[in-house]
């Protein structure tokens, strides 16, 4: 009977949320495996169509948009989509508080989700003519179809609003005395900040400024004719707009965004800060080959007198480089004051 009562009086244990957390944090990881391989698997595919004919031209739809020729036909709408995934899989793992992350990660979700509803309410077309082998004309309509990769694309936009919504479940589940010990020791921090911890929060803020100055402020430059030069931004090559950015633009544009987020938003672990300094140095090296391997154009055009002429324009440094070496310095400057911040803190709660 004692026993019974002793079983009975025992407090019942809460959850905690952390199963939930880890699910949270697991499911973009899925989402971002779906997205990877859609780039061989087509959401979208003109050759199962009924109106395809051999004679025709294929519209295949990926996750990158319609099949690129080179990286400066990507699909700017796909470019974001990706950027924003990336940053939504490697900032689950740096946020300790989820509710703000998760109801980003479900908006991002249906996101995704609409896009490929759109993709398949209206699907790509293209009008095509041509000559058989007697020499008659010929023609029709290509029209994509959905194809095995529109589930996988589904399948992840479902697994960003699961995350989402276990986010929010797991930061609900949290006990309330486990949120006091955090706030308790987070407000301990904030009163003992100091000049480092300061410094590695904001100076990612000025490599992003940085950055943002580059879209206008060319990095190389040479207008050596009226008709083509070489400029190089901070989007690429000869652009102002995101359909140009190459994989090494679009790696830099989302660490340097994340740099700045997570350095304003949170506590970063103790890893991240060297991550930091291990970016900012490989910028750098990203700029030598730039300046050791400038951008060039061939142009081609006629004298006075009908003669073809050609040439390679070159680019030179210009202005952005400046600006390019300050957005590398302040990411290194901020990871090393992040080490310091951390090791300060650490003997401050010793």
């Amino acid at each position: 009977m004692s026993a019974r009562k002793t079983a009975k009086s025992r407090p019942r244990q809460r959850p905690d949320g952390r199963k939930a957390r880890i699910v949270a944090r697991l499911l973009p990881i899925l989402a971002l495996c779906a997205w990877v391989v859609t780039l061989w698997v087509p959401v979208l595919d003109s050759s199962l169509n009924s109106l395809h004919t051999k004679e025709s031209t294929r519209i295949v739809v990926t996750s990158l948009g319609d099949v690129p020729r080179d990286l400066s036909d990507l699909d700017p709408k796909f470019v974001i989509i990706w950027s924003c995934l990336l940053a939504c899989v490697i900032s689950a793992w740096l946020v300790d508080r989820l509710r703000i992350w998760a109801w980003a990660t479900v908006c991002l979700g249906v996101a995704v989700l609409a896009l490929l509803i759109n993709l398949m309410a209206e699907p790509p077309t293209l009008m095509w003519d041509g000559q058989d082998s007697s020499g008659r004309w010929i023609g029709g309509m290509e029209v994509a179809s959905p194809v095995w990769g529109a589930a996988l694309w589904a399948v992840g936009g479902l697994a960003l609003i699961a995350a989402g919504i276990c986010g929010l479940i797991g930061e609900r589940q949290r006990s309330s005395e486990r949120i006091r010990q955090d706030a308790r020791s987070r407000l301990v921090a904030r009163q003992h900040r100091t000049l480092a911890d300061g410094a590695a929060r904001l100076l990612p803020l000025m490599s992003l400024a940085s950055w943002i100055v580059m879209i206008w402020v060319p990095i190389m430059d040479n207008q050596a004719t009226d008709e083509e030069g070489v400029t190089l931004t901070s989007l690429g090559l000869n652009t102002t707009g995101l359909v140009d950015m190459s994989p090494g633009v679009l790696f830099a544009w989302t660490f340097v965004i994340l740099s700045a987020a997570v350095g304003l938003s949170m506590d970063p672990p103790t890893w991240w800060s060297a991550i930091v300094v291990a970016f900012g140095v490989s910028l750098y090296f990203m700029l030598y080959g730039i300046l050791a391997y400038p951008p060039t154009v061939r142009w081609r055009g006629e004298t006075a007198s009908g003669e073809s002429i050609s040439a390679n324009i070159v680019g030179f440094p210009a202005a952005g480089v400046s600006f390019w070496a300050l957005g590398s310095i302040t990411l290194i400057v901020a990871g090393i004051s992040g080490l310091i911040a951390q090791r300060q803190r650490r003997r401050l709660f010793r």
